[in-house]
């Protein structure tokens, strides 16, 4: 129980400081909705932490929803299945071969292309 205590205010803790981070810049509040074209635009420092930010929140759910024996949702079982062997390097070449591969599909966000390309094509049933 402290542990999941101590991961849920790491994360509000992260969570403030990237907000507080956020508001300091117009672009930033702007671009709340990282879809294909924010997505190459950005470093590979800031693929990997959006994808580290997100990953860590859906595992810290994951694990409080498994925890009181509730079932995560689709998306949330299939991230930690899908990406559970894999680095953030591996996830961000991924995601950058989508959108090179789909110039059309600039506009979709990435978690869509995600969902659609990696993860539901390979949930387990």
């Amino acid at each position: 129980m402290k542990k999941t205590y101590y991961l849920a205010m790491m994360l509000c803790a992260m969570i403030l400081l990237l907000a507080a981070n956020s508001a300091l810049s117009e672009d930033a509040m702007l671009a709340a909705d990282v879809d294909g074209a924010i997505w190459m635009q950005s470093s590979s420092d800031e693929k990997r932490a959006f994808l580290y930010g997100a990953g860590s929140a859906f595992v810290l759910e994951y694990y409080i929803r498994t925890k009181h024996d509730e079932k995560p949702s689709k998306f949330i079982q299939g991230w930690v299945d899908v990406f559970k062997d894999q680095t953030w390097s591996q996830v961000e070449m991924a995601v950058n071969e989508y959108y090179m591969k789909n110039p059309d599909k600039m506009n979709e966000h990435v978690f869509h292309a995600m969902w659609y390309n990696m993860i539901k094509p390979n949930l387990k049933d």
